[in-house]
């Protein structure tokens, strides 16, 4: 089962675990010790049923779920009786230091970029929505619902209840693929993944400010890093279900992030004569010369 089908395995109850295993010694605990620690009993709701009597304790479910997904992707690892982080992430993804600011990063790796079979359905969800139209996007159930049968992805994508929409929610705002707000009485979650692109821009420039890449060159390390990106494997599948993007288009989504990047100062976009283009669409896919781009260079991370 995967995260996006286990919705008590929350962003947050990951990382208290996660943050709690980074500050002991070893990086590891006991098991029934981190249990009492982080799902102590005072603190769980007790329910009565036909199977369950008033003095039998209800089991740690939420404590439970989030922890056996934590250790089947390989955040974690169980050795008998104890729980610990893999050591066989990278150093700075394990680092008391870093390891909590790149929780979101080693997820998106461990879950998407790590042939994790157990996760294929909620890599197609996420490559689903960051491929709609960024400016008209279905930001909340009923309208997810709606888009779903209008491109006939019901069977494809199983998106089959409001609890498996508010997972892939909760897990894409936390990764900085997306983000929500509230427009009159409901949210709305805009598939925009500006926050995960800035992170990585240090990584796919090689930590060389001023390094300059085909647009192109770009996109493809971008999706080998996170293939819910174009030319990603998830991404991929989804345009052969909804439809092909023009050739040499980005997504919208994926264009309103470099277009918010640049305006932030931490990339530079231009065409340069007698090099391969890509389009940066906007709204209504129109394209103008700011959207007709060949090279990325990065101008650095800003204080």
């Amino acid at each position: 089962m995967s995260f996006l089908k286990t919705p008590k395995a929350i962003p947050s109850r990951v990382r208290g675990i996660f943050r709690y295993l980074l500050a002991v010694k070893n990086q590891k605990q006991k098991r029934d010790v981190l249990e009492q620690i982080l799902s102590p009993d005072k603190l769980l709701e007790r329910r009565l049923s036909e199977e369950i009597s008033k003095e039998e304790k209800v089991s740690h479910v939420m404590f439970n779920e989030t922890l056996g997904q934590c250790v089947k992707c390989g955040l974690l690892v169980k050795e008998d009786d104890e729980i610990g982080i893999n050591q066989n992430l990278p150093e700075p993804a394990r680092s008391r230091e870093s390891g909590d600011a790149l929780l979101p990063d080693t997820l998106v790796t461990l879950l998407f970029a790590s042939d994790n079979a157990d996760e294929e359905d909620f890599g197609l969800a996420c490559a689903w929505f960051l491929a709609q139209d960024i400016y008209d996007a279905p930001g909340h159930w009923e309208a997810v619902q709606t888009q779903v049968s209008n491109q006939q992805v019901g069977d494809f994508l199983r998106m089959t209840s409001n609890l498996l929409y508010d997972s892939m929610d909760n897990w894409m705002c936390y990764m900085g693929l997306a983000w929500g707000h509230k427009l009159g009485t409901k949210r709305v979650t805009v598939p925009d993944p500006t926050l995960y692109i800035r992170r990585k821009l240090k990584d796919i420039f090689n930590q060389e400010v001023g390094a300059k890449l085909l647009m192109q060159e770009f996109i493809d390390k971008l999706a080998i890093k996170c293939p819910l990106f174009e030319t990603g494997k998830f991404r991929d599948e989804i345009e052969k279900n909804i439809g092909q993007r023009q050739p040499n288009y980005l997504s919208t989504s994926t264009a309103f992030a470099l277009f918010r990047l640049r305006a932030e100062g931490y990339i530079e976009m231009k065409r340069e004569s007698d090099a391969d283009i890509m389009i940066l669409p906007k709204a209504n896919n129109q394209v103008d010369d700011a959207g007709r781009i060949s090279h990325i260079i990065w101008q650095g991370n800003k204080s």
